[in-house]
C-alpha cells in the first residue's frame, strides 16, 4: 500500500517485497524476516522473552529469525525495509534498546 501510495503520487518507485513468514506453534512463535542465503556470520540475542539469530554477509543484515522475541522481528523486518543494517555487538547485548536502531 505505501510503494503503490507514493507511485501514485509520482515517486515511480518499484516495489520490492520483502520476505517475512510466521507461525504458532504450540508455546512457540516464530517469525523470520527476509532470507538467510549466503550469510557468512550469525549473531544470536538471548533475552528472558526469547531468542532471536540475525544473519549477516559482511557487514549487511540479511534475515532474522526470531522464537518467541517478536520485538526483534519487528525490528529486523524494519531495518530490512530501510535498507539498513544494525552493528552486531548491540544486536548481541540483551539490554540493548533495538528500537533505537530504527532512528535515522
Amino acid at each position: 500500500a505505501e510503494a503503490v501510495a507514493a507511485n501514485m503520487l509520482g515517486a515511480e518507485r518499484p516495489y520490492v517485497p520483502y520476505p517475512w513468514f510466521w507461525s504458532d506453534q504450540y508455546d512457540l512463535k516464530l517469525q523470520i524476516a527476509g532470507l538467510n542465503t549466503g550469510y557468512d556470520r550469525i549473531v544470536v540475542r538471548k533475552t528472558n522473552a526469547g531468542v532471536s539469530h540475525w544473519y549477516y554477509k559482511e557487514d549487511a543484515l540479511l534475515a532474522v529469525d526470531a522464537i518467541n522475541a517478536p520485538r526483534d522481528d519487528m525490528v529486523g523486518k524494519r531495518l530490512l525495509e530501510m535498507g539498513r543494517s544494525a552493528d552486531p555487538e548491540t544486536v548481541a547485548d540483551p539490554e540493548a534498546n533495538l528500537k533505537a536502531l530504527l532512528r535515522p
